[in-house]
This record gives C-alpha cells, structure tokens and sequence, in this order.
C-alpha cells in the first residue's frame, strides 16, 4: 500500500487524532501499542506523547511491569480536559449532559422545550458548555427515526412525521463529530452500559438483550445483539406496537385496552414469546411508564408455561428509563470524540 501524504499540519493532527483514539478505546496505552494500532513511528508517537503531557491532555500512569526489557510507560487521558456535550430529547422533556472522556456525565441541565423552538435550545447550551470547556463531541438522543444527521419526528398537530436536520446543521456549525440516535435505542445501550458495570466479566460480545419499553399508547424495543444494536433496513427495528393482533387492531391499541390484569399479563406473555422465538434472547429488560411492575413474577410464569427451556430468556426489570438514556447517549457521544480527523486515499 502506498503512503499517504499531506502538509506536516494535517498530518500531524491526523497522527494526534490516531493516538487520542487509541488512547480513548484502551483506557490506557503504552507507546508500543500505539504504535501496533496506529502504524506510526515510534519516534513521532514519542514526540506527540512528550507534547500532549506538556497541554495537559494526558499523565503517565506509572510503568508496566518488566518482561525483561525496559519497562513500558502508560498513559491516560486527564479527566478534565476534553469533553463532549449530549442532549436526551423526548416528548415532553429535554436535558443537557456535560460528558468527560471516560463516558461520565459531570453535569446535567434542564433545558426548557419551546413549539418549534428545539434547535435554538440545542444549540444555546452547546454554545455555553463551549465557553467552558473544550467539547471534541455533540450527541443528540431523538424520538424519532434517524437518517445520517437528520431524524423524523411526529407532529402532533398535523399527526404526521416533520423533518429535522439539526444533526447536519450542528456538523457544520461547529466543525465536530456529532452523532444521533433514536431514545429507546440509547436507552437500551445506556442498560447495556449498567449490566456491564454490575458483570464486569460478561463479555460485550456475548450480550444479546431486548430493553421492552411500554409507555401510553405505545409498544416498543431495543434491539441489541452481540452487543450491537439492530436498527433494521430503514431503522425501525422495535415498532412491536404496530404489529397486528387479532380483529385487525394494532398491538399499540391492544395494549391501551387491556384494563383487567390477566388480558394485561396474556398479552404481555404473547410479546415476550415473539421475542424469544424470534431473536432467542438472553435477557429481555421490562420498563417504561406504562409497565405494570407487580406482575412481572406472573407474567414470567406464564412465559415458562408457553416456553420450552431453549427458548426461554431471563426477565429483567428496568426501573429508571430516565437514567438508562442519559447513560446512553453519554456513551455514543464519548465515542465519537477525535474522530473529526480523517485521512483518506482518493
């Protein structure tokens, strides 16, 4: 493969925006495996590494232990130097997230939703945590479908689907990676994110889970296998409320009028065994507003009732969707960060 060229500036922020990536997926790095990652000279890795302790990006963790040879420093990132900004949109509430480079959230605020109005709010509180500190990353959380740096959101005057092209228009403002996704699916993740934290040894890999989200009116999953979430051809994968039931109504309003417990458990039973059969599962997580919390001993009952042991998945209770989308999206939104240097061979 031949080399790439470029003027010493761009080349230089492209080797530096290598090295923060590489730092950024380990944790923590020598300069030999950034070197293996990023296929850079050790002399150039050495010179950046020497110039980003001097900014303050990184600090030396000490040395590894010795294999024989001289022994290998490591470094890490300083948690308070870059950061990312996110902002968890949903029908009625919106809130802000001040996202260090580990994926923590250190600050969080309220942001008023206005009719039409949401793109002025994004973009005012991108502009004061920009004012503060260094943001290398913008996530955005959307109730509705993402294409690329736009997303369809329902109108609820007309009762039809608006576009939106806030993700696009804030690439081009601030020149920075900005990444969006769907609510429930960074709701999932955020879950994901905490089961991984509670089973450490639980590899990321080996993770196939479905987060059940009832909320008034509507039905609806995130789909994650082998760790990855599943967002179907034209990223709709989890509308289980617009599958049809019986008598030609939708599951949505099958749902809406199930006011005894035992229609409620069946019903919930029959979703459940859609999901195993379907995407055999090993954990479904139940949540939402919408969730009849007490009767998930029933309805896990009923399910083994209907299950052969292959199929069955173990049903998990998700209390706190709130918290499982900030979690989320704070994730994507570190993931994104020093991705904003890209070389590419024409």
């Amino acid at each position: 493969m031949k080399p790439l060229t470029g003027s010493p500036i761009v080349l230089k922020k492209a080797n530096l925006a290598l090295i923060r990536k590489v730092i950024k997926a380990k944790g923590t790095a020598t300069r030999a495996e950034i070197a293996t990652e990023t296929k850079i000279s050790s002399t150039t890795i050495r010179s950046l590494l020497s110039e980003m302790m001097q900014n303050g990006e990184i600090e030396s963790l000490g040395y590894d232990e010795s294999s024989g040879g001289r022994r290998a420093e490591r470094y890490g990132f300083q948690a308070d130097r870059y950061y990312s900004a996110a902002v968890c949109i949903t029908d009625n509430q919106m809130v802000g997230l001040l996202v260090n480079v580990f994926g923590e959230i250190t600050e969080t605020a309220k942001l008023e939703i206005k009719d039409d109005e949401i793109e002025s709010v994004i973009e005012t509180f991108i502009d004061e945590v920009m004012q503060k500190r260094e943001i290398k990353s913008i996530g955005l959380g959307v109730p509705g479908i993402v294409e690329e740096g736009s997303y369809w959101r329902k109108n609820k005057q007309k009762d039809e689907l608006d576009k939106s092209d806030i993700g696009e228009h804030l690439a081009k403002k601030y020149g920075i990676p900005v990444i969006m996704e769907n609510d429930l699916n960074a709701t999932a993740i955020g879950f994901k994110r905490c089961y991984e934290k509670e089973y450490p040894n639980e590899n990321e890999e080996d993770i196939h889970m479905v987060y059940l989200n009832f909320e008034e009116g509507c039905v609806s999953a995130g789909l994650i296998s082998g760790g990855k979430i599943i967002r179907g051809f034209r990223n709709l994968a989890g509308e289980l409320g617009f599958i049809p039931m019986k008598e030609n109504r939708f599951l949505d309003e099958c749902m809406s009028e199930a006011a005894d417990d035992v229609t409620y458990i069946n019903l919930i039973v029959i979703i459940l065994s859609w999901i195993c059969g379907i995407l055999n599962p090993q954990y479904i997580a139940l949540a939402g507003p919408q969730l009849r919390e007490d009767y998930i001993g029933s309805v896990c009952d009923g399910l083994f009732a209907v299950l052969p042991d292959f199929l069955q998945a173990e049903i998990l209770y998700a209390p706190d969707s709130w918290h499982d989308y900030q979690e989320g999206m704070a994730y994507l939104t570190a993931e994104k960060m020093f991705e904003e240097i890209q070389l590419i061979k024409n």
